[in-house]
């Protein structure tokens, strides 16, 4: 699907006739010539054009290419005409995925692929699994994308009766760069690296186009820049930025790599240097009309100029960011202009359309970040009315964001349980078809016992599935509200509200404002968390430095702390599950240092290493054994759920996991062997937003 959805219509414009070659990896016809001979056929014939038309008309016209693939359905199932039914189906199962409606997209697509293989149609067979490779890879279920994957690999691999493979030359290889996008976002980057470098290789031998040639290169310095070795990246990403604008596609792909650039840079300590790549590429994005990336580089400009504590230059660019949100908001698209969605500018697009769910989550993602950042800078400039309005502006991106994402979610498991049955009716399918050859050769009544066994062993196998699906969700889903519950216990409620009114008794009002906004978000963001697998870096950042100012205002001489987080982190990209250690902070608090004579020391650490994010909460309170001596003393029923409900959520979201989270708990002792402390260290695999 990835290589058959965009298609570039040769009279949109001439910016586009210029590189419509680019998308011939569909089967694309001219429409006007099959509608000129549409009202003059019949039967077949007329299936096979209306069939023609859909896919030709998806992508620019949605509504009239789903009409004519629903005749093209209707007719081919009054003449029987099996791949033209096929053939409807496969079109139908794409237009729903580029909508987003992924489980019917699943479904019509299954559907395809039986009819395929009862008529011995081996490229289409491959061309299918391929589509549903694209399926899962959307949805997110890539373990699966992997597994149908090799499968459609395999099967453009077979030889036909001629010798000739199914597939063609360019078959497996834009399949296998579907293959590196998945190891890519599944963290293993040195396998998408060895692919990508592959395609590189074979696509300078085989004359491949300027624009793929520039994509791979800047693909291959990104596995680079994923993995940490920042020479090699910036080798290819100069390579990228070197070659000659030959067209809009090379042009507008070169200011990727510039991006990274700066990434780099800025992560190196040459701020002025990554300034000088983002504001390139920002201004080349806001001038050519390309308002995501614009809104994108302008949000990244901002972070960089506040962590600097330049607020006057950050809030510039915020609000340029805000200002092209607006406006693509008002378009609703990423682009000034109609033409530019031709442009080749994120990379996929060469190989399959932007999706527009996806889209426009993307950039609710951005406006939300830029939302957050304006309120904070109007807040330190105590500008309170502003500030307001982007707090609530903020809360409203939030929220929008938060049903797009739940609407998203639903579909992804709805379409992973479509799969899974679809998976289990091919496989009893399989077993079907095994039983009737060992008819042939077996006497009739061995074969209906053998039968009926292997049935009953499969519909076991089915059932005990289900069970460990439902329970594994029913597991997270208890964890999730036993974790809730245990985050917004009782006494921190209480003791936060009398704060609060102790502040307006007091008549002290801008502290009473303060206190109350940060209490209300993160009451918000923790009932927002508590719900979902993943949060990005930057939310969890926020809830527990919220989290800490509220507790230092209840105990303003009992502890002091550091929040340090490593550069290298991409705090609104990076994702990891939410509130694994925020019982441990709250224990240091509460039990480490309540005790304490002294003030307390809590330090606390992000930073990356061997590809995952660490995450070390430190105190020097009274440790954990004396801790729990005085609990007991006062209450000895008192029984602390936190650390057993992580260690059960660790268990759960480990089984999904190839690469583990991992939990280490250090008593610290001092020179003369006296409890010091506590240290909680996290090993966590991220992913990518």
């Amino acid at each position: 699907m990835l290589h058959r959805i965009l298609i570039c219509f040769v009279f949109v414009s001439l910016t586009c006739e210029c590189f419509a070659q680019k998308f011939l990896m569909i089967d694309y016809y001219n429409v006007d010539s099959l509608l000129l001979i549409l009202p003059n056929q019949q039967a077949e014939d007329r299936v096979n054009t209306l069939n023609r038309l859909a896919v030709s008309l998806y992508f620019e016209e949605i509504e009239l290419a789903e009409q004519y693939a629903e005749e093209a359905l209707n007719l081919a199932k009054e003449l029987d005409y099996q791949e033209g039914i096929a053939d409807a189906l496969r079109n139908l199962s794409e237009m729903y995925v580029y909508l987003g409606n992924y489980t019917d997209g699943l479904n019509f697509g299954f559907e395809a692929l039986r009819i395929y293989e009862k008529l011995d149609k081996k490229n289409a067979v491959a061309n299918l699994y391929a589509d549903l490779v694209t399926v899962h890879y959307l949805v997110g279920n890539l373990e699966k994308a992997l597994e149908y994957g090799y499968i459609a690999l395999g099967k453009f691999r077979e030889h036909l009766e001629g010798g000739a493979m199914v597939g063609s030359f360019r078959d497996t290889i834009n399949h296998r760069m579907t293959l590196g996008d998945t190891y890519s976002l599944l963290g293993m980057h040195d396998k998408s690296l060895k692919i990508f470098l592959e395609h590189l290789k074979v696509g300078k031998r085989n004359n491949f186009g300027d624009t793929e040639i520039v994509l791979h290169t800047f693909l291959v310095g990104a596995q680079f820049y994923f993995l940490g070795k920042t020479d090699s990246a910036k080798v290819y990403f100069k390579k990228a930025l070197a070659y000659p604008d030959v067209n809009p596609n090379v042009q507008a792909l070169k200011y990727r790599p510039l991006t990274y650039l700066g990434d780099l840079f800025y992560s190196a300590g040459e701020t002025d240097s990554a300034i000088f790549y983002k504001r390139t590429a920002f201004e080349w994005y806001n001038e050519k009309g390309f308002l995501y990336w614009a809104m994108s580089v302008a949000n990244q400009l901002g972070l960089i100029y506040k962590k600097n504590n330049e607020l006057n230059t950050a809030e510039k660019y915020y609000r340029q960011s805000e200002k092209l949100f607006n406006e693509a908001l008002s378009k609703n698209s990423w682009y000034r202009y109609d033409s530019l969605k031709y442009i080749v500018s994120y990379g996929v697009e060469l190989y399959g359309p932007l999706l527009p769910r996806h889209m426009k989550e993307m950039m609710w993602i951005q406006g939300k970040s830029m939302y957050y950042r304006l309120y904070q800078i109007n807040e330190t400039k105590r500008r309170t009315s502003e500030a307001l309005k982007y707090h609530i502006a903020y809360f409203n991106a939030v929220d929008t964001l938060n049903k797009l994402q739940r609407t998203r979610e639903t579909m992804e498991m709805q379409t992973r349980y479509e799969s899974d049955r679809k998976d289990q009716q091919i496989e009893t399918l399989s077993l079907e078809n095994e039983l009737k050859e060992s008819r042939l050769n077996q006497n009739r009544y061995f074969l209906f016992g053998a039968a009926g066994l292997l049935i009953l062993v499969v519909m076991f196998g089915i059932v005990l599935f289900h069970q460990n699906n439902l329970k594994t969700e029913q597991q997270m889903l208890g964890l999730q509200q036993k974790l809730f519950r245990s985050q917004m216990n009782p006494h921190f409620i209480f003791n936060s509200l009398a704060s609060i009114q102790n502040f307006v008794v007091k008549q002290d009002s801008k502290k009473a404002s303060i206190y109350l906004s940060r209490f209300s978000e993160l009451v918000r963001t923790i009932l927002e968390s508590s719900t979902r697998e993943y949060i990005t870096f930057e939310k969890e950042v926020s809830t527990i430095e919220n989290y800490l100012e509220l507790q230092r205002v209840r105990f303003p001489d009992k502890f002091k702390y550091s929040l340090e987080i490593d550069e290298r982190i991409d705090p609104e990209n990076m994702l990891i599950p939410p509130m694994l250690a925020q019982p441990f902070i709250e224990n240091s608090i509460e039990h480490g240092f309540k005790q304490k004579k002294t003030r307390g020391n809590l330090r606390i650490r992000f930073f990356i290493k061997n590809n995952l994010i660490v995450f070390e909460v430190e105190d020097d309170g009274i440790g954990r054994e004396k801790a729990q001596e005085i609990v007991f003393k006062q209450n000895k029923d008192h029984r602390s759920m936190a650390t057993d409900i992580t260690r059960e959520r660790l268990m759960v979201l480990n089984k999904k996991l190839k690469q583990k989270i991992t939990l280490l708990i250090t008593d610290l002792k001092n020179k003369k062997d006296e409890p010091a402390g506590t240290k909680v260290v996290f090993d966590i695999p991220f992913r990518h937003v």
